[in-house]
């Protein structure tokens, strides 16, 4: 078996990093995947810098498979766990451990001359909303109207000027017994809103009509694209709902919606991403502030393989610098 030229940090059970591997391995490209949960106990890290040389060189040694640094071409950052420090630790120390952490090894990555999918820090930035909806108008994407405010009297002026959606601006918080909630976007009204809003920011937009959802997923410079069609009768802004029930055929994507989010790609420094769209029943596209830098596509099962292929072509594509 070849030295792996592609890492992939990934938690253990992703299915669809398994659909990525398999590909790699059928092209005879070594693939050594782990997970920061790994590390520091059960992964070990030596990396050195010598005179002359202007890359880190040493290994990674986990515990299915080593990592020659010198080898390492391409960097897939999927949904890894956090590092997992010694429970023994105190928590000052378990939380300096993972800082170390996630400066040495994460740094270290970083370091690499490698061709990633995504960087964590773009990948960070990107996922911030205000920045993909100003970002999106900048590169020539319609956006719907929107409203970020803790104001609960500038949040009823806005919802009193027509159909409103409330969208969080993050995925949900944890509980208390460390489950993730999730919330869904929604649709609100002036009378809905309570001073509750002053408690921290919203994200309110204008609601737009839609006649079909899309999802999109860029890998590169290509862009594949699902229409997501509701069942008759069911009325939600929220296609995720009624997942199960939808119907998803490809999509030709307009080519000036293609360009903007190729451009949208270049300037947040992003390879990867799963951006969603509304169109309206007059066809114009609105992106909608969910770019989604690491979104799923695994579910479409049009193009799994297209985009199966498209990613681990950009995984093995030249060393950059």
């Amino acid at each position: 078996m070849p030295a792996p030229s592609v890492v992939v940090v990934t938690r253990e059970q992703d299915i669809t990093a398994d659909l990525v591997v398999r590909e790699l391995h059928e092209r005879g490209v070594g693939v050594a995947r782990f997970d920061l949960s790994d590390f520091p106990e059960r992964m070990r890290q030596a990396a050195y810098l010598v005179p002359g040389r202007d890359r880190w060189t040493g290994a990674l040694r986990g515990t299915h498979r080593d990592v020659d640094l010198s080898a390492v071409r391409g960097v897939w950052y999927r949904k890894p766990a956090p590092t997992s420090p010694h429970p023994s630790l105190t928590a000052t120390e378990r939380n300096w451990v993972a800082a170390e952490a996630r400066t040495g090894l994460g740094g270290l990555l970083a370091a690499l001359p490698a061709r990633w999918i995504n960087r964590p820090d773009a990948a960070a930035l990107a996922s911030q909303k205000p920045a993909q909806l100003r970002t999106a108008v900048a590169c020539g994407l319609d956006v719907p109207e929107s409203l970020l405010t803790n104001d609960p009297e500038r949040a009823r002026e806005f919802c009193a000027g027509g159909p409103v959606i409330y969208k969080p601006l993050g995925g949900g918080p944890s509980s208390e017994n460390g489950h993730r909630v999730a919330l869904r976007t929604t649709t609100v009204t002036a009378e809905e809103i309570t001073d509750g809003v002053g408690r921290t920011t919203h994200l309110f937009q204008r609601r737009v009509e839609c006649a079909y959802a899309v999802r999109c997923t860029v890998v590169g410079d290509l862009v594949f694209a699902a229409r997501l069609e509701l069942p008759a009768g069911v009325d939600t802004v929220d296609w995720r709902d009624c997942h199960d029930e939808l119907t998803i055929t490809p999509i030709e994507v307009p080519s000036a919606v293609g360009a903007g989010l190729r451009a949208l790609m270049t300037r947040l420094g992003l390879v990867f991403a799963a951006p969603d769209f509304v169109v309206d029943p007059d066809g114009r596209w609105y992106f909608i502030g969910d770019l989604n830098p690491n979104g799923q596509w695994a579910w479409i099962e049009h193009l799994r393989e297209p985009i199966t292929r498209a990613l681990a072509d950009e995984l093995t594509a030249s060393e950059t610098a």
